[in-house]
Formats: C-alpha cells, structure tokens, sequence
C-alpha cells in the first residue's frame, strides 16, 4: 500500500515523520522491524526508531527504561544482554524486541532516499564504549548515500559526547529538558518549575518578568540552539510552538532562519485533543516535519482541508 511521505502544504513539503516506525494502519506493534517493512514498502520518506543501551553495550528499539510496558519482561532493559533479550517479547506481537543491528542490516543496502532518525532514550551519561559502539553499529547506515541518519536525544550531553568522537554525525536537540510549555498530559522531570513568563524553565532569565515575552523566548532559542554546535534539527513540543506564537514569536521559522536548522514538530496524532488545530498551527509557523504515530491519518486529515 502506498504510504503519504510528505505533506503539500501552502506551497510547501512539509515532511512526515512514521514516529516508531508507525503507519497509522495499526497493523504492527511501534518500533518492531514488521513497521519498519511495512512504512518501507509503502514509500515513507522519514522514519524514527528509539533506542535502549543494553548491558553488552549493544542498543534494543525499546522506549522505556524498564521492560513492563513494552513488552512481557520485567525490570531494567540495561540488565539485559542482547542474548537474554531473545526470551522477552513485545506487547501486541510474537516476536522479540528488534536489536539496531538488526535495523542496520535491513537498510544498510537501501536503494531509496530515505531519513533515519534513532532517537537515543539514554538520559545518564553514555560511558566512551557506548558512544563508540554507536557509532560503529550506525557505520554501515552512514555509508550508505541514499541515507541520511540523524541521532536525536533529549540529553544535549550525549549528542555532545557523540559529536566529540565524530564532528561529522548528524544530530537533532530537543529542548524540552530546559524549556517547554504547560500541557495537559505531558510531564517531564524537568524543568521543575513555571517561570514569570508562563513557562516551564529554570533559566535565571525567567525569575522576573524584565523583557518583552518575544525577547525572552528569542535568547532561550539562541540559548539552546548554541547547547549542541552543529545539531541540524530541533524537535519542538506542539504546545511549546502554539504557545510562543500566541505570545508573538514564532519559534519555527526563528530556529530555521537564524540558526538554520529544521523543525520537526511532534506529535500530532489523529484522535488528540485540539488536533487538527495543533496541525494548522505547526503547518502555518513553518514546520519542514512533524512527527505522527499515523502519517495515513495526518494526511487525509490536510486533504480534507485543501479538498
């Protein structure tokens, strides 16, 4: 079945994003190497995949730090090894959790321009030998021309720690360690407290109300955007891209212009609440990419938009 890989809006491509490898077609259980045929079959154009360090510093396609939600195990994925991860099962599926060799081996002859995202879930330190071992499993992708790889992670210090060992890794920040609005159901341990501002940050610079908004919001940008030198994409909380703009900076086009980067905004499921305005709104500030667990979904719903 032919998937949507991008989205034609105003002009603009605007790309999708198969969050998890997901389609929207429901046929798969996220981040498992069926999803991945299936979004390769049908023609995507970005797919994501999240990764777990395991204790042979190897790297599983698993979310969580624990293995209850995800799949019939229990306990810590990094007390697991890549042979005891044979045993365990994912929830929804008969099959083990994927390991990144196993994505490697599946596209590393891909003849298709394609975008991987491995979004790194390691929020602690990578030791060196992890970091190497990174790099050495994504080589083969890397080589590959018709792939672009991009590491994202919400931990800037491990994109750093990568980039030290190869200035040439292509990385994406997402900031909302340090800066994100108020959402109902989204809850990060940082920051961990709401600034004069109306935002969720610790900066000094948000301790008093001394600027106008659009002034604060733009050295924040200027702020994260210097935490990773060189990070070529930023992944922007919805309600983090709505809120800057009803405070009267658009925070999409000000990363894409001044610091050349593009903006995924993430994500934008159909079935969520204030759905189709979150997707206008991300489509109208300028996003090159937003992030869905059904790109099948996001696109019909533009379609009936320009229909």
């Amino acid at each position: 079945m032919k998937l949507p890989g991008a989205l034609d809006y105003a002009g603009r491509r605007v790309l999708l994003k198969f969050h998890k490898f997901g389609s929207g077609l429901g046929h798969h259980p996220p981040n498992c190497l069926a999803a991945l045929d299936e979004a390769l079959e049908g023609g995507a154009e970005v797919v994501e995949f999240d990764v777990r360090l395991l204790g042979d510093n190897r790297f599983v396609l698993l979310h969580d730090a624990t293995l209850e939600r995800e799949t019939d195990g229990l306990g810590l994925v990094s007390a697991l090894d890549s042979r005891a991860l044979g045993s365990v099962r994912v929830r929804g599926g008969s099959v083990s959790p994927a390991l990144l060799d196993d994505v490697v081996k599946r596209l590393a002859e891909h003849e298709a321009p394609l975008k991987v995202q491995v979004d790194l879930k390691e929020m602690l330190p990578l030791a060196p030998e992890a970091a190497r071992s990174l790099l050495e499993t994504l080589a083969p992708l890397r080589a590959n021309p018709c792939l672009k790889v991009v590491v994202g992670c919400l931990a800037d210090w491990n994109l750093r720690v990568l980039r030290r060992l190869d200035p040439t890794l292509d990385v994406g920040n997402d900031p909302a360690f340090y800066i994100h609005a108020p959402f109902p159901g989204f809850e990060m341990p940082l920051p961990t407290r709401m600034n004069a501002y109306g935002y969720c940050d610790d900066h000094p610079l948000g301790f008093r109300k001394v600027m106008p908004v659009a002034d604060y919001l733009r050295d924040r940008m200027d702020v994260v955007a210097g935490q990773v030198p060189g990070a070529c994409e930023f992944y922007l909380h919805k309600a983090f891209v709505k809120r800057c703009l009803e405070d009267g900076f658009d925070v999409v086009r000000y990363l894409a212009s001044e610091h050349g980067a593009l903006v995924d905004v993430w994500t934008l499921n159909p079935g969520d609440a204030d759905f189709e305005s979150h997707l206008k709104t991300a489509l109208e500030a300028g996003a090159g990419q937003v992030t869905t667990d059904s790109p099948v979904g996001v696109a019909a719903a533009v379609a009936a938009w320009v229909g």
